[in-house]
């Protein structure tokens, strides 16, 4: 229902050799699945896979795509072990030689309060971006007003979406709530040329004066003007709080997905979520009920997350990058290229200015203005150092300690020293509480 019929066609392979590999490499999957069923023929088994390697390296060597994905098994019911993970194996050889030139995807997958939106809004001012904040929340509402199933419908449109298809209702959504110049979650790609006669950021920009929007414009727009498609989701809003949802919608072979996971100290996001009301103990409350159960979420959430990441297979940990906020408030400009290269963008200088007048006080004077009138959680304008160590002068001791009862174990993950209990430490802001390395970065692949 909410696909627009659009979905884009494979582009056919203009060399012989590469249908040929990939001819190859089929039928030797299919022999070789059904050898291994059999006992006794050695000899061809041996044979067989001779084949299947000489497919496999014809492709390599005429293949210049080596940034294909693989298709990641999330089908539970599968057959023997060995003939899954062996099919698996020829899915990667294959697809690379049927797609190529497909168009980069990134998702920035964060907790609320843990710098997504800051880091959404390099992307948004890319003049090579495509950027959609939160997209979730438009299927929360098409869930909500048409009375679907939430999670077949977030995979369908986030699937179309990765594909540039826009359906009439996603699009009517995305037109009403991100698309005016005033919106801080409002798209540049959405508000500027060609679908505007000006800049969002000009102020001869009018909505009035912008073309009509539709799902076929739209299309057109993100695939023929903007080299890559960046969307914000917050876990809070994912189907089974899993990035294993999130790949499920990457798993279509002519989709190339990258994935930002954001992390920050759970202490710090913790307690600004309550500052932002996400949650709230009732002032009669003094076991902190609400504190407990909203701290055990979070961090067994992204300790499953990142459980999940490490135990990937190396084509998808390649595709994924794990983003302190920590690292980036302490050097904006340093994460800020990293964040850039991983996702195959070129550093601007203009960029480098938008972001230290967001991350350093000498530039919030002119910055500030933005954020008027706007929900807290949406202003990306403070003093990146000093929001580091905010929460450890403004919260509760007992607080803290609530916190690292709950998230003592992903705190290890991440490389975040635990105050257990120490005053001392805990106001002591010359000792930073995070390590320069941590445990889970050893998991990715560089």
């Amino acid at each position: 229902m909410f696909n627009n019929g659009d979905i884009a066609n494979s582009k056919k392979l203009k060399k012989p050799h590469g249908r040929l590999s990939f001819f190859s490499a089929d039928i030797s999957a299919y022999l070789i699945i059904m050898v291994m069923r059999s006992k006794k023929r050695q000899f061809l088994r041996l044979m067989t896979l001779v084949s299947f390697l000489c497919a496999s390296i014809t492709y390599l060597l005429f293949s210049r795509d080596d940034n294909a994905l693989s298709t990641l098994n999330l089908n539970p019911h599968l057959g023997r072990k060995d003939e899954g993970d062996l099919y698996s194996l020829v899915q990667v050889v294959s697809q690379k030689a049927k797609f190529k030139d497909r168009r980069k995807n990134i998702i920035i997958v964060a907790h609320g309060r843990s710098g997504s939106t800051i880091t959404g809004d390099m992307f948004n001012h890319h003049p090579s971006v495509f950027y959609l904040y939160e997209p979730l929340q438009t299927v929360q509402r098409i869930s909500r007003r048409k009375n679907l199933t939430y999670g077949t419908l977030m995979t369908d449109v986030l699937t179309n979406i990765l594909r540039c298809n826009f359906s009439k209702t996603v699009t009517e959504d995305i037109k009403f709530f991100y698309h005016e110049s005033n919106n801080l979650r409002a798209s540049y790609a959405l508000g500027s040329p060609p679908l505007c006669p000006y800049e969002i950021t000009d102020e001869k920009w009018d909505p009035k004066l912008c073309y009509p929007f539709t799902g076929d414009l739209l299309r057109n727009v993100c695939k023929n003007n903007y080299k890559v498609t960046v969307l914000k989701i917050l876990i809070s809003r994912i189907a089974g709080k899993s990035i294993k949802t999130i790949l499920a919608a990457c798993s279509p072979s002519d989709i190339d997905c990258q994935v930002i996971f954001l992390i920050r100290d759970p202490r710090a996001v913790i307690m600004s979520s309550r500052s932002v009301n996400f949650f709230r103990d009732p002032a009669s409350d003094e076991s902190r009920n609400y504190l407990r159960s909203f701290s055990y979420e979070l961090c067994s959430q992204t300790e499953e997350n990142l459980r999940f990441v490490k135990n990937l297979p190396h084509f998808w940990r390649k595709r994924i990058m794990i983003q302190r906020y920590e690292d980036f408030a302490v050097n904006p400009l340093k994460a800020m290229s990293r964040l850039y290269e991983f996702s195959g963008l070129p550093v601007l200088e203009r960029l480098k200015l938008w972001l230290l007048q967001r991350t350093n006080p000498s530039g919030f004077e002119e910055a500030r203005k933005e954020c008027v009138g706007s929900h807290p959680a949406l202003c990306t304008v403070d003093d990146s150092k000093e929001a580091i160590n905010r929460w450890r002068w403004k919260v509760p001791f007992v607080d803290i300690d609530i916190v690292e009862h709950y998230c003592k174990h992903v705190m290890g993950m991440m490389g975040y020293t635990l105050i257990d209990r120490s005053f001392a430490l805990m106001h002591n802001i010359s000792i930073p509480l995070f390590s320069e390395n941590f445990e889970a970065e050893g998991w990715l692949v560089d």
